[in-house]
């Protein structure tokens, strides 16, 4: 009976290790994720609910990364095509810097470094700072880029573990666009 006990345990626990963040799931199956507020590079703080009636794609990266460097110039590229946030689609990082304070943080570098290293490699999309690592653990980063594609309701419509092509994220965006304007 234990045995059988622990094998069913450690399916549940399989499962759920992988699970999308599931903070809030209506009578449709809609599934709200958690809101985020956060300031980017620039100063300029976003929250998630200012961007409602928006198609939001949020992509968690780390500095040290090889397919986060295969992938964000490619997040840059969309991010000047579909307006630099001033349209229908709005583009955000979240970036999650070490600290003194955080040292367990999923990046290897502190903010300033980070700042430098966006700069250097002009990544112009805005990158919102979880520097307490809040916004990662809500979200259950466990692999680099994780992308989360949202509708005009904030509700999430595409997940994407790892690294994709370019055309893979348009397709994913236009997808959730084109359910918007019809």
């Amino acid at each position: 009976m234990k045995k059988i006990f622990f094998i069913l345990l450690l399916s549940i626990l399989s499962l759920t290790s992988f699970a999308i963040p599931l903070n809030n799931v209506d009578k449709a199956g809609n599934v709200t994720l958690p809101n985020i507020e956060l300031v980017d590079q620039y100063g300029k703080k976003h929250n998630l609910q200012d961007y409602k009636g928006k198609v939001i794609m949020i992509n968690f990266w780390v500095s040290w990364c090889s397919d986060c460097k295969q992938e964000i110039p490619k997040v840059v590229e969309l991010y000047k095509e579909y307006g630099e946030n001033k349209k229908d689609v709005i583009i955000l990082g979240v970036v999650n810097p070490t600290s003194k304070k955080y040292p367990n943080n999923k990046d290897r570098i502190e903010k300033k470094e980070l700042l430098k290293y966006i700069a250097d490699n002009n990544y112009i999309f805005p990158s919102l700072f979880d520097e307490t690592g809040k916004t990662y653990d809500e979200y259950e980063i466990e692999e680099y880029p994780s992308t989360f594609i949202l509708n005009e309701n904030g509700h999430l419509r595409d997940y994407i573990k790892g690294a994709v092509s370019k055309e893979e994220l348009k397709e994913s965006i236009d997808k959730v666009l084109n359910s918007v304007q019809k």
